[in-house]
């Protein structure tokens, strides 16, 4: 079969030279109209960061966000329409706005908590009883705006959101959306940059702070490549954190090689300062133009901070954007850079504080899970967080209760790369892509399974069996959570089926139960978070049930074709059998009940919306509770 993998390869190369070679042919038709002229010039540069928004493709992406708002607005009880037919499963709406003369109509089939799978051409606005030709999801908003009770400010800066959310979509719709049957045998780098964004979020490319510019720059979906930055940090105000692996010359040895290592001492000594006294350091390019050459003026102007040049490596974003994998030899450590642009409700930040104490939990969690014989058995495997550097501000540290970005404009983590824990047969893709579906209604998941020659319920069972079982052990042996989203998982695939995960990005996630509290070291303590025990079940229940499974099984009845109940039905099997294998944690199981009849309805398009709106709190916005959700895996559990 290497001669279809290959094959495959081809296609892409074939594809991204086109797309290469349509914008090649774009420019020359701009130099050609008149390249005498400067104003031509300068119209050519204005074309650069607008020739995907074309009519069409306005519309279409318009016409996908708002069925996406719709399904989470429902969803966090944000709006309420009333039902006005029913058609076997198909459920008609109505829904009002703030004027009797605009409505909206749309239909859909209700799935598991709370959620629906909407169609997008069954959406129309009404006005004055007459049918719009097409839809403006930012008008949406405005219509809606007393209904929902958005504060002018609030409303206005999320609008801004939504518009560089349209952008990108318009432009991922534009460049074109690769089909399924093709994306499940492509490299890990472009499923990454097919995903669409958080599932859950709305806003999921804000990413403001961005120029179009730095958009085809730096975001995954414009498939450009980039080199990082290095500074030189004065020790006395930077410092190197990591595990016993890394110190700090197998690290500078490893990501610099000797001779860029002797390049960057030279401009140090062209400084007159001693190379002994200063860390190498990457920054994000956007953050050193935008932010860092003002905000830390007098720590360059007195030497603490020196700009030595570009690596040599090259890097392609991942979906967090702020992440970076080596596309030049993929078994180089991930680098993960502070920018400071709002993405999906968070500045993109890296805490000092949190940067020093990153390796110090990288290897306390993996001294406790990689010796685990259960975690072995199903081939669990954390990238550890491996080193770090972080620097602070020092006029911002001294502001009690500022906001927390000011605290977090520069650092750098880096991250074990997947490649090396991969087997022979064996490749990688982010778990996001599990709900990808193509602009011919095509889904990821339905071709993975296609392909692998299972049957959906089988292929079901594995995936369970490698994403679900190691979490619950986690949770019940080792008493702590983190957050294995899709966009924090990765799975390890051997022909079509996921054998096993790789979770990333878990050291800032970590939360500890009360028992787990008291279990750790001294030094967790003081790092970790913990929860109390009455709202720790949510981390599984919302966070895996609400924040992945509501999708995934949608996409299985969907798609798939395998009835939503069976997905749950598996769900319940899982955790099931998980208990029996493992009787010791019995008191566990009752305290800490993934069978409760309902839990907590958590939200995050409230919080932006009505809750913490666009302040600058010192910490970080936290989901909203709004009532509760029917428990899927309790009401479809076999006895």
């Amino acid at each position: 079969m290497a001669w279809m993998h290959n094959l495959i390869l081809l296609s892409y190369a074939l594809y991204y030279f086109f797309q290469f070679l349509q914008l090649q042919v774009f420019h020359l038709n701009v130099k050609h109209i008149d390249m005498n002229h400067s104003d031509n010039l300068i119209s050519q540069d204005f074309q650069t960061g607008i020739r995907h928004l074309k009519k069409d493709v306005w519309n279409l992406a318009n016409r996908k966000h708002i069925t996406k708002v719709f399904a989470e607005f429902l969803h966090e009880c944000l709006i309420d329409p009333v039902q006005t037919k029913t058609e076997t499963a198909l459920v008609h709406f109505r829904l009002a706005t703030d004027s009797p003369a605009v409505y909206y109509t749309f239909s859909g089939e209700y799935r598991a908590m709370d959620y629906w799978h909407l169609d997008p051409n069954s959406v129309v606005k009404h006005v004055d009883g007459k049918t719009q030709p097409a839809l403006d999801v930012i008008q949406f908003f405005l219509d809606i705006k007393e209904t929902l009770g958005v504060k002018p400010l609030t409303l206005s800066k999320f609008i801004e959101e939504t518009y560089n959310t349209l952008y990108a979509d318009a432009y991922i719709l534009a460049q074109g959306r690769i089909g399924a049957h093709l994306l499940v045998d492509a490299p890990y780098t472009i499923i990454e940059h097919q995903m669409d964004g958080h599932p859950w979020a709305t806003v999921n490319k804000g990413r403001i702070g961005f120029s179009y510019e730095d958009y085809l720059d730096f975001v995954p979906e414009a498939n450009k490549m980039t080199t990082l930055f290095w500074l030189g940090v004065h020790k006395s105000k930077a410092s190197y954190a990591h595990t016993k692996e890394y110190n700090y010359e197998r690290l500078v040895q490893e990501e610099l090689g000797i001779d860029l290592q002797e390049e960057f001492n030279a401009v140090l000594f062209s400084h007159d300062v001693n190379p002994e006294e200063y860390l190498f350091l990457p920054v994000h390019e956007w953050q050193w133009k935008h932010k860092l050459t003002f905000l830390f003026a007098g720590d360059i102007a007195n030497q603490y901070i020196i700009p030595l040049g570009k690596g040599n490596d090259s890097y392609t974003p991942q979906q967090s954007i702020r992440t970076f994998f080596n596309t030049d030899k993929p078994e180089k450590l991930y680098v993960k850079t502070a920018i400071s642009i709002l993405n999906t409700s968070v500045y993109r930040g890296l805490s000092p504080a949190k940067l020093s104490v990153a390796p110090f939990v990288t290897t306390w969690v993996k001294n406790k899970l990689d010796t685990d014989p259960v975690l072995k058995r199903l081939g669990f495997t954390l990238l550890g967080e491996v080193a770090t550097i972080g620097y602070k501000h020092n006029h911002y540290e001294q502001v009690e209760n500022g906001p927390y970005h000011y605290k977090e404009l520069l650092g750098a983590i880096w991250r074990e790369s997947a490649t090396n824990y991969l087997n022979e047969g064996e490749r990688i893709m982010t778990m996001a892509s599990l709900l990808y579906v193509d602009e011919n209604g095509k889904s990821f998941t339905a071709e993975l399974i296609r392909k692998s020659g299972l049957t959906p319920e089988a292929w079901l069972k594995v995936y369970l069996k490698s994403y679900l079982t190691p979490i619950l052990h986690i949770f019940y042996q080792h008493k702590f959570f983190f957050s294995p989203h899709g966009e924090n998982t990765i799975l390890v695939i051997q022909d079509y089926v996921p054998v096993r995960i790789i979770i990333k990005d878990f050291v800032e996630e970590i939360v500890l139960t009360q028992d787990g509290r008291n279990e750790a070291p001294e030094e967790a303590k003081n790092i970790l978070r913990d929860i109390d025990d009455e709202y720790a079940t949510l981390f599984i229940l919302s966070g895996v049930f609400d924040g992945v499974f509501r999708y995934l099984s949608n996409v299985f009845q969907s798609y798939v074709g395998l009835d939503e109940k069976i997905f749950w039905q598996h769900v319940a099997q899982v955790i099931d059998g998980y208990q029996k294998d493992h009787p010791e944690f019995k008191e566990r199981y009752e305290k800490f009940d993934l069978f409760i009849p309902e839990f907590i309805r958590v939200c995050i398009n409230r919080v932006r919306l009505l809750t913490y709106g666009y302040s600058e709190e010192a910490s970080i916005p936290m989901p909203e509770i709004c009532g509760t959700l029917i428990n899927p895996a309790a009401i479809n559990r076999k006895k």
